[in-house]
This record gives C-alpha cells, sequence and structure tokens, in this order.
C-alpha cells in the first residue's frame, strides 16, 4: 500500500476519516492525496473567460484551506502529503485521481445525523460503491484509529473472479499480521426445496500465505449476525464485496435494522469488484 487517496469536504466526519488513513499511511509508510472537488458552476450567460477565471479562484482558495490541512499532518504523522483541488465530483472523478496518482485504497467518511442515509441515499459514497471500480474504506464518525488485528471477512459467494479485488484485503493483513475470519453467511433454505450444492471456493488460494479462519453462520437476520460477529470475535474491521456478492442488499435496504448496521464503530473495507490496478503517472495539478 503505498497511496491513499482521501476525498475531503472539510467536515468534521472527513477530518475524522483523513486522520484515520494518516495513521493508516504512517504504518505503511504510503503517502495521502488530499482531494477536494467542489462543483463547476452553471451558468449560460457568462463568457468563458470569465467563467474560468471565477473557477480558478475558487480552486485557489480550496487549494489553500488543503494546504493548510496538509502542513498539520505532515507535521503530525510525518507522512507525505499531495493536495489536488478541482472542479468536478468525487462520484464521477475519484476512479480517475485513482489512476493519476496509482492510488491503492480511498478513505471517505460518513456524514449527517443519520450516517446510513447520507451514505447510501444518492451520496457520492454511494455512487462510488456502486461502480465498483475504486477499493474504499468508509470510516465511522466515531471510529478511532486502531491498527487491525482481526478482518471480518462477510461473504456469501467464496469464488472471487477478480484477484485485484482481495489485493487491499490482502495487504491490511500482511502490514499488519492481521487474521481474517471469513464468516460465510447465508439464508436458511427451505425445507420444501432441494438442498443446494456446496458453493466453489477460491479464497485459499487467495489467502494460503495469510493466517485466516472460517465460520459460518444461516440465519435471516443477515445483518444481526454480522454485526453480532463483529462483536464476539473483536473485529477491528468489517471486509465486504458489493453487487452480486449478496450479502450488500442485505445490510443496504430501507428497513429500520439499516441504522444499527451503520451504527458500528468499525470501518468498512468495500473491495471493489471491477478493480483495477492503477499505475498512470501523477496528474499536472498535483503539489
Amino acid at each position: 500500500m503505498k497511496t491513499i487517496i482521501v476525498p475531503t469536504d472539510f467536515s468534521d466526519n472527513a477530518s475524522n476519516a483523513l486522520h484515520y488513513a494518516a495513521s493508516l499511511a504512517s504504518a505503511a509508510k504510503a503517502r495521502v492525496v488530499l482531494y477536494n472537488a467542489f462543483p463547476y458552476p452553471v451558468v449560460t450567460d457568462v463568457p468563458t473567460e470569465i467563467m474560468q477565471e471565477f473557477v480558478d479562484r475558487i480552486a485557489d482558495e480550496q487549494f489553500r484551506k488543503l494546504k493548510e490541512i496538509k502542513q498539520n499532518i505532515t507535521r503530525q504523522y510525518g507522512i507525505e502529503v499531495t493536495c489536488i483541488a478541482q472542479a468536478g465530483s468525487v462520484s464521477n472523478d475519484l476512479e480517475e485521481i485513482m489512476e493519476k496518482e496509482n492510488g491503492d485504497l480511498a478513505v471517505m467518511g460518513m456524514r449527517g445525523a443519520n450516517p446510513a442515509v447520507h451514505i447510501l441515499m444518492g451520496s457520492n459514497t454511494a455512487a462510488v460503491l456502486r461502480k465498483g471500480r475504486v477499493p474504499l474504506l468508509i470510516v465511522p464518525p466515531s471510529a478511532g484509529y486502531k491498527s487491525p488485528r482481526r478482518i471480518l471477512f462477510a461473504c456469501s459467494n467464496p469464488f472471487v473472479d477478480n484477484p485485484n479485488m482481495l489485493r487491499p484485503i490482502r495487504e491490511m493483513a500482511s502490514l499488519f499480521s492481521a487474521e481474517i475470519e471469513v464468516l460465510m453467511v447465508s439464508e436458511p433454505q427451505s425445507v420444501q426445496k432441494p438442498l443446494q450444492k456446496p458453493r466453489p471456493s477460491n479464497l485459499e488460494e487467495h489467502f494460503r500465505d495469510i493466517k485466516h479462519l472460517y465460520t459460518f453462520d444461516m440465519s435471516d437476520a443477515v445483518r444481526a449476525s454480522i454485526l453480532d460477529a463483529v462483536h464476539e470475535s473483536n473485529a477491528d474491521m468489517i471486509a465486504m464485496i458489493p453487487h452480486h456478492h449478496s450479502i450488500w442488499p442485505y445490510l443496504f435496504d430501507n428497513s429500520d435494522t439499516l441504522s444499527v448496521a451503520m451504527q458500528t464503530t468499525v470501518p468498512l473495507l468495500v473491495l471493489a469488484e471491477n478493480a483495477v490496478a492503477y499505475a498512470a503517472p501523477a496528474g499536472e495539478n498535483a503539489l
């Protein structure tokens, strides 16, 4: 893990996520890229040169804020920090930033009184998750940094098609000599249906050089089972895969237990199903 991208809107929760990322970067001897995206003004009757001047002024002001944060983070953690401020949106441009900066992981915080709603209902984080191309660590507002010693990897489909997807959890486990607990969860099978064949798995191939174990749970209350497992195993981090790995819909629907799922203080590592290896040079707006 060499580069961690941290989008920020200068909020308290973004600051908390930044300090978590900085601690992680210090342990990994990685650099942090502070990234601020501001909306491009949509005005049709203003000359292009005037509009560009206005955008440049906004970029300069946001960049100044980032540099102040950079000075504090550099002094506190002794890490390399790069600043990027540009017009656009995190949801649309984060993947490009990851590619240009050769990013290994993005770290974002939760926002609002009800973090679950803000993350999942139209926010930048939700859009990033839906694309499934950026490995993302979501840091709850109350989560302080703690070196992960046990990572709970909750999944229902144990066959991983894209090895790049598992790179963040493998790197995290290797960096901290952490143990991965693979929690295989599924709904109970109906007695009226024939028993399903065991699901094929290639996790042993991917985790063979990492300390790991397997636990199994069959329950209608999948979310509650995962949260119970986090508590019982003293996990410091949850790792999950969205999309066809069907645990995700159980966690993020509109039921009244959603807030319970998102009140955990344990960071959530989202393994990007469509992950690619980034190797492009840094962008020219970096400092």
